[in-house]
């Protein structure tokens, strides 16, 4: 796709997770886009104080403050009109809803790929001006480990393909222990934001079991129901990781 259009434009990014500010970063830089980067809401608003931006790619689940809080002071106190994109692994019309009514003009559902990215973009800033919410549609890909988005960011570049996948290797093993504390503590609060952050971890490196499974835990620790079924589902979870981690060893073999 001709990304012309993107040439200059500058974006801030509001995202907590450093893999999915990774991803983007390496999808955006070839397209000349300036970019600068938000961990959190509060951090958003901040930059968007200082300096003038033509997007924000707003992530909605984040530390300090989400995504739809900011993005509801924005409205009110900063900019009106800027194009914001919210980014999520939601799926219902429900949540659909919810984001145009804080005054979101789009959505990427999580985990997304150039085609989606630049589609979107280019509907903001060229087809479309006006184009408005659609209910998020999940791109999750069946096999087992699916390294197709991680093929197509790294474009031949091994050393940055096996960064993802030493990060992946490296942070999961901790994100599982922090999960398992939580759910000992009964810290449900606590245990959403680390199964949602399990989520964002798969978001590059697709694992269909394991993102549902965390799907399951976020969803369960957030309503508090069904509590019964986190247990088994974080075991499964474990157990489902020792084996990626044995294919995801071969790749970086077959990668030296």
């Amino acid at each position: 796709m001709n990304t012309d259009f993107l040439q200059g434009k500058r974006i801030l990014i509001a995202e907590d997770d450093f893999v999915n500010q990774k991803l983007i970063t390496h999808s955006l830089k070839p397209t000349g886009v300036l970019f600068d980067i938000a961990g959190n809401g509060l951090e958003a608003i901040e930059l968007l104080r200082k300096g003038d931006y033509d997007l924000i790619l707003m992530d909605i689940n984040m530390p300090e403050m989400d995504g739809f809080e900011a993005t509801q002071i924005i409205r009110k106190d900063i900019n009106k009109t800027i194009p914001i994109i919210a980014m999520t692994g939601w799926s219902s019309r429900t949540e659909g809803d919810k984001f145009a009514k804080v005054g979101m003009n789009g959505c990427l559902a999580k985990p997304f790929g150039l085609d989606a990215l630049y589609k979107t973009l280019d509907e903001i800033f060229t087809t479309n001006p006006d184009f408005k919410i659609e209910t998020p549609v999940s791109t999750f890909v069946p096999p087992v480990v699916d390294l197709n988005m991680l093929n197509e960011l790294a474009e031949g570049d091994s050393e940055y393909k096996g960064t993802i996948i030493n990060m992946f290797l490296e942070s999961m093993p901790d994100t599982i222990r922090q999960m398992e504390a939580n759910l000992s503590a009964q810290d449900w609060s606590a245990l959403y934001k680390s199964a949602h952050y399990a989520k964002s971890s798969l978001s590059v490196i697709k694992v269909a079991e394991m993102y549902k499974l965390a799907h399951t835990i976020e969803t369960s620790a957030k309503q508090q129901a069904q509590l019964e079924t986190i247990s088994p589902a974080l075991k499964l979870f474990s157990k489902n990781f020792e084996e990626v981690k044995a294919i995801l060893l071969t790749e970086l073999e077959n990668l030296s």
